[in-house]
C-alpha cells in the first residue's frame, strides 16, 4: 500500500528573482521529472509588481510519491527531522503534513525547513487508509521524515 496519495507544491517569484533559479530549486527538491508538471500563473503585487506563482501536484502512481518523500527525507538534516517531530502538531491537519523549505537554500541543493516567507510550500497527503492502521507519526517515521 502506498503511504503518500498526493504531494502539492507551491512557490512564487518576484520580478527581481530569476525564474530559472526558482525552477532549479523545485527540481532540486523533487527531481527533474517534475519540470513538465509545473504550472505557472502571473499575478500583480500590491504595487502592480509582477509575481509568478509556480504550482504542481504529484498524484501517486506506483507509489512514486513514497520514493520522492523518502528521497527528501534522506537529504533532510537530522536537526530538521527533530524539529519536525517537535512541531508536528502545528504541521498536521487531518491526513496532511505541511512543510516549508528555504527556497534560496534549495537552489543550492540544501534542504532546510524554514518558517520565513521565501519558501517552497509542500503539502503531503498521507493515504487515509494507511492512517486507519497506523498513526501519522509512525507513517512519517517509516518514510524517514522524523526522528526522536
Amino acid at each position: 500500500m502506498c503511504l503518500i496519495d498526493r504531494i502539492d507544491v507551491e512557490t512564487h517569484a518576484h520580478a527581481t528573482e530569476d525564474y530559472d533559479k526558482v525552477l532549479a530549486a523545485l527540481i532540486n527538491l523533487l527531481g527533474s521529472a517534475v519540470i513538465k508538471l509545473i504550472e505557472t500563473n502571473s499575478l500583480k503585487g500590491h504595487y502592480n509588481n509582477p509575481i509568478k506563482v509556480f504550482r504542481l501536484t504529484l498524484r501517486s502512481r506506483n507509489c512514486s510519491n513514497d520514493n520522492i518523500i523518502k528521497s527528501i527525507a534522506t537529504r533532510l538534516p537530522s536537526d530538521d527531522k527533530r524539529l519536525l517531530r517537535i512541531s508536528l502538531d502545528s504541521r498536521i491537519n487531518g491526513n496532511k503534513l505541511y512543510l516549508r523549505f528555504d527556497k534560496q537554500k534549495l537552489y543550492l541543493n540544501n534542504l532546510t525547513l524554514s518558517d520565513s516567507d521565501d519558501v517552497v510550500k509542500v503539502i503531503i497527503h498521507v493515504n487515509p487508509i494507511k492512517l486507519r492502521s497506523s498513526s501519522m507519526l509512525d507513517t512519517l517515521r517509516e518514510l524517514g521524515l522524523v526522528i526522536d
